[in-house]
């Protein structure tokens, strides 16, 4: 069975390779992750319309969901491994509707290339987005 992805890392969004739909395009994303199986921590940076935030989520993979509040919400975020992809579930709560957000990562043979293909599932119809991050410091490369 080969090994599964360490996301450890520093990992910048490049825009210019990412697809956003209609949704708006962050001026800046910078994660920074520490992945020691099976906990994974994982700080998000972004600058965007709703100013410069700081978001900190520490799952254990596999475990139960966790409480986050990103601009004021309570989101319920969970991991779990689906074949060597890593999907995060963030569940929340708008207007009365319940909202799934799911992120699919997966790391590049070379360890430069984290995609993100993201699903927004929401009333009206499921948003697409794909997220590129290049390496700023990943785990054995300099």
């Amino acid at each position: 069975m080969t090994p599964r992805p360490d996301f450890t890392g520093t990992w910048k969004l490049n825009r210019g390779e990412s697809e956003f739909g209609f949704l708006l395009t962050p001026r800046l994303r910078v994660d920074t992750i520490e992945h020691a199986e099976p906990a994974i921590r994982i700080v998000t940076r972004q600058i965007d319309s709703n100013g410069d935030q700081t978001v900190e989520r520490s799952l254990t993979i596999g475990g139960e969901p966790v409480e986050v509040v990103i601009l004021n919400r309570v989101r319920h975020v969970s991991a779990r491994w689906d074949g060597d992809e890593l999907l995060l579930e963030t569940r929340s709560v708008v207007s009365g509707t319940e909202r799934l957000l799911e992120d699919r990562w997966s790391l590049d043979a070379e360890r430069k290339r984290v995609t993100v293909t993201r699903v927004h599932h929401q009333p009206g119809g499921a948003v697409r987005q794909v997220l590129r991050f290049r390496a700023l410091s990943p785990q054995g490369i300099e």
